[in-house]
């Protein structure tokens, strides 16, 4: 494991950072912290949405903006298996504290998010429907779309999705090590591509079905059961774990190979999202078995090769600020957009585009604040106060990188 880490470039990496229950030896690599920033933008232009005269291939790329969110499930599982690929289910302590460190690292702030929302509701007379739901994060489960998304934070449903995913990890994570061990590369690449094939059969089942065309408030639908659905959100994550095992066997890139590789899937993504959607085979396709692949080369390209263009961009220093702010820009920007003046994008002229840009700018200035005021203090309080109640001798060594989890939700 040490030699793997040793073997990637200094560039684009950087010393673990306090903050955590748990102790793992890993550097920080910073493009996969910077690209949480692209993500969770894409996400929240696709809430802002566009001028209704911007050209209609613009419109369908930002519209796509939602397939960031299954990038975060890769992105989560990859990250870590990165900094805790030795986590197992029979770890006692050791596992209590990873649990406790994932909850401190997205409740609060959506704890936060959720109680100004209540507040809202209150004022303005509506039911608190299914609020324990919320408060516990499994609104997801749920057959109601209006329950499972819609109501009071819709982008909180990916938190339902990460807490599953959480949980599962230390009873995944050894399993894919051990298929390391044995298998090697070769083991992990069909790791990747059975999880790939289970989604493009999921996907096929769903349009023979013809359940795939179904609004996404249909208990059947192709949005529920494989776009926010917990159990089919695994694939994403197991293969960002298979990632992280590739990374650690000691992968190396070419910067030019790297270069071109993610040219070419920014190419891919950038044209097929600004194609016309309208059958459900496709839109079912867009819910992640489109970008399993894609995503996959993206990021292994990324944190095998720092010195390609792409890497060094997300390793400045303004793309690392933005990603690791990215989960509090992700889970405060939907509830505020009315206030900022949304509507107007929807007027004509130059202004409505002036207006998408200023609505951006303060949904990340938001952001910043809700993540330095209320994200990162939350989280050191509840960290420190596990310290002091289970303080050992090894207590002093405890770290956490900034990417210890998604944009979307770690």
């Amino acid at each position: 494991m040490n030699r793997a880490t040793e073997q990637l470039p200094p560039q684009g990496l950087t010393s673990p950072q306090h903050g955590d229950a748990l102790p793992h030896p890993r550097t920080e690599i910073l493009a996969l912290t910077g690209i949480r920033a692209v993500a969770a933008i894409a996400v929240v232009l696709h809430h802002i949405r566009l001028p209704t005269s911007a050209p209609q291939p613009l419109k369908q790329l930002v519209d796509a903006g939602y397939i960031g969110v299954p990038l975060f499930f890769m992105l989560s599982g990859l990250v870590l298996a990165w900094n805790y690929s030795t986590l197992t289910p029979t770890d006692g302590t050791k596992l209590w504290r990873f649990y406790i460190a994932r909850i401190a690292r997205v409740m609060p702030l959506y704890w936060v998010v959720l109680f100004y929302l209540v507040l809202v509701r209150a004022a303005r007379g509506i039911p608190q429907d299914e609020l324990w739901r919320h408060a516990l994060a499994i609104q997801t489960w749920s057959g109601d779309w209006l329950v499972g998304q819609q109501a009071y934070n819709a982008p909180g449903w990916s938190i339902c999705v990460e807490i599953f995913l959480y949980a599962m990890f230390p009873f995944i994570v050894p399993v894919i090590a051990l298929i390391a061990r044995r298998y090697h590369t070769a083991g992990l690449v069909l790791v990747i591509t059975t999880a790939w094939a289970f989604q493009l059969i999921l996907v096929g089942y769903f349009a023979a079905l013809g359940w795939a065309d179904l609004h996404a408030r249909e208990p059947n639908s192709a949005h529920r059961w494989l776009y926010r659905n917990p159990l089919t959100r695994l694939p994403d994550f197991v293969v960002g774990i298979s990632l992280a095992f590739l990374l650690m066997r000691g992968i190396r890139l070419r910067v030019r190979a790297a270069n071109v590789l993610q040219f070419v899937v920014i190419a891919f993504v950038v044209v097929l999202s600004a194609l016309p959607r309208d059958g459900g085979l496709m839109r079912a396709l867009f819910y992640g078995a489109m970008w399993t692949v894609p995503f996959g080369v993206l990021l292994l390209s990324l944190a095998a090769q720092p010195r390609a263009l792409l890497a060094r961009f997300l390793s400045t220093r303004v793309m690392v600020s933005l990603g690791t702010a990215s989960y509090a820009l992700y889970l405060t920007h939907r509830p505020i957009l009315p206030g900022l003046g949304q509507n107007l994008v929807e007027l004509d002229g130059i202004n409505p585009y002036f207006m998408v840009a200023v609505i951006l700018g303060m949904c990340l200035l938001i952001g910043e604040g809700a993540h330095r005021f209320i994200e990162v203090p939350c989280r050191k309080a509840i960290l420190n106060l596990v310290r002091r109640r289970t303080a050992a001798p090894t207590a002093s060594a405890d770290r956490v990188p900034a990417t210890s989890g998604t944009g979307a939700s770690s």
